[in-house]
């Protein structure tokens, strides 16, 4: 079995930020693959549904914490013995919009949603897809990354209608990633997406 789950925030207010692409591109995902609509678990403290996805089992989860409690929710659906079959999806600032990036076993990076996965878990060693959400220059193309009393707004601010477009077209890449995962393993996708 894997675990796919998709980090946002809980509530209306909340829709479309940049800090719930992860909720979007799951959105997208569940929606190609025809799975059941998610319901709320309470016991899960989540929205939860599960299937078959390229012809493998899955359990899909949304927390229905909010970001820095994503753990509590994440424990009780994923065992600690099976936390390398975990693929958490989620927004990095320090990656543009548009790119997506996938990697295993490694820190959290500054992102509240991981660390308390982390720290419930009690291990680093599951599948991150994070997805880009940092602006470019206009000038130079380059990534730049909002700092200081700029991070929070922009993080918590709302798409706009051409960058859901791109959300929308990297949500098909976040599922081709997960296939591939789920079908030739962690490492071929890595190597195929990196």
């Amino acid at each position: 079995m894997h675990y796919i789950v998709g980090l946002g925030n809980k509530g209306d207010e909340y829709q479309n930020t940049r800090h719930n692409v992860g909720f979007l591109a799951l959105d997208a995902c569940i929606q190609h693959w025809g799975l059941p609509p998610v319901s709320f678990s309470s016991f899960h403290k989540a929205r939860v549904t599960s299937g078959a996805v390229a012809k493998k089992p899955v359990s899909i989860l949304y927390p229905e914490t909010f970001m820095n409690a994503s753990g509590s929710a994440v424990s009780t659906s994923v065992p600690k013995e099976e936390s390398a079959q975990l693929i958490v999806l989620y927004d990095d600032i320090d990656i543009a919009l548009g790119e997506v990036k996938v990697s295993f076993g490694r820190g959290d990076g500054g992102h509240n949603g991981v660390a308390s996965i982390i720290a419930s878990l009690g291990t680093k060693d599951f599948v991150r897809i994070r997805i880009g959400i940092a602006p470019k220059s206009f000038w130079t193309g380059a990534t730049v990354r909002p700092q200081g009393a700029k991070l929070a707004p922009y993080v918590l601010g709302k798409f706009t209608k051409r960058e859901l477009t791109t959300v929308g077209e990297v949500s098909s890449t976040v599922r081709e990633i997960i296939e591939t995962i789920l079908v030739d393993g962690k490492e071929v996708a890595m190597n195929k997406f990196n």
